[in-house]
């Protein structure tokens, strides 16, 4: 995938739900059923476009992390050093997988402790655009923007950046509404 096709806006699919099922049972063969598994940013709210990447989080303890990370290589996620200032809350994987339609889809981890703030934050918002239908109208509007104006920059460092600024603010007042404090910055903010 080249770096200007990652932020390109994509209308929901009605398969994001099935392809999160068939890779969460994929990693459950491999992780045991300990692991807490959530489809989360975009592709896990009905009707809400987006990069059309599958976010995943497990939720293992820290203690089984670095055993988790090798089967994740195992599996073909390659672990990507993300925000090394909050590696103790989260580590970041990615793969490129099989895919009907695209040939390869992108799909993301974010490993994760259980009842982690972080997962707090992108669970309540996930489940608020999921009852909140005027609210995915507003963020789709607000991703496709994000994403045209990406689009203007050449590095991805700038492109990752300028997509989660305009973001942030819709994000933080959603989380605050849930009365949860959001700290999102540019290079944080995963929800799609």
């Amino acid at each position: 995938m080249k770096l200007k096709d990652k932020y390109i806006f994509r209308p929901y699919n009605p398969r994001f739900p099935q392809l999160f099922e068939t890779e969460k049972i994929r990693l459950q063969k491999t992780l045991g059923n300990k692991v807490e598994i959530e489809h989360i940013g975009s592709t896990a709210v009905p009707g809400l476009g987006g990069k059309g990447v599958i976010d995943i989080s497990l939720a293992l303890p820290k203690n089984e992390w670095e055993a988790t990370s090798t089967k994740l290589s195992a599996l073909g996620y390659k672990y990507r050093p993300k925000d090394p200032e909050r590696e103790d809350q989260r580590l970041f994987f990615m793969a490129n997988l099989p895919d009907q339609e695209l040939g390869t889809r992108l799909y993301h981890i974010h490993l994760t402790y259980p009842d982690s703030p972080e997962l707090k934050k992108e669970l309540t918002f996930r489940n608020y655009l999921r009852t909140h239908p005027q609210a995915v109208d507003e963020y789709a509007q607000i991703k496709m923007q994000a994403a045209k104006e990406a689009q203007k920059y050449t590095t991805k460092n700038e492109m990752r950046d300028i997509y989660g600024k305009i973001k942030e603010t819709f994000i933080r007042n959603i989380l605050n509404s849930a009365n949860l404090t959001s700290s999102p910055s540019p290079t944080a903010p995963d929800y799609n």
